[in-house]
């Protein structure tokens, strides 16, 4: 693939502005649609396409850790200021693509994708 198609898959979460996180579900309600705690609980979670946080903050009770990323390095710093305003301190985000994710193989029990495109 050249750089520019890295390039353009990677600046896709720019171009298209996520939603407020008001207008979703609350974590609690979305994740026992997908199962409920269980899902999560005790376990390493990685939140593709996390944007500021919302999901992930709202699992991180649960989990052991959660790992956010998401292509707006804009969403990512309001993700870290919202973990810093909630005092949770299991959780990490960083800017990047789901197709070039920086994380070994097998170093997630569990990947959430939610209002994703």
């Amino acid at each position: 693939m050249s750089n520019v198609a890295k390039d353009s898959i990677g600046d896709l979460g720019r171009h298209i502005p996520a939603l407020s996180s008001a207008l979703r579900p609350r974590p609690h309600d979305e994740l026992r649609e997908w199962g409920g705690p269980p899902l999560v609980r005790g376990k390493r979670v990685l939140d593709l396409g996390c944007g500021d946080g919302r999901l992930a903050l709202g699992v991180a009770r649960l989990a052991t850790r959660v790992e956010g990323i998401d292509p707006d390095p804009d969403a990512i710093a309001a993700a870290k200021r919202n973990a810093r305003k909630a005092g949770v301190r299991n959780v990490r985000f960083a800017a990047g693509a789901a197709q070039h994710l920086p994380y070994p193989d097998a170093a997630f029990d569990v990947v959430i994708l939610s209002w994703t495109l």
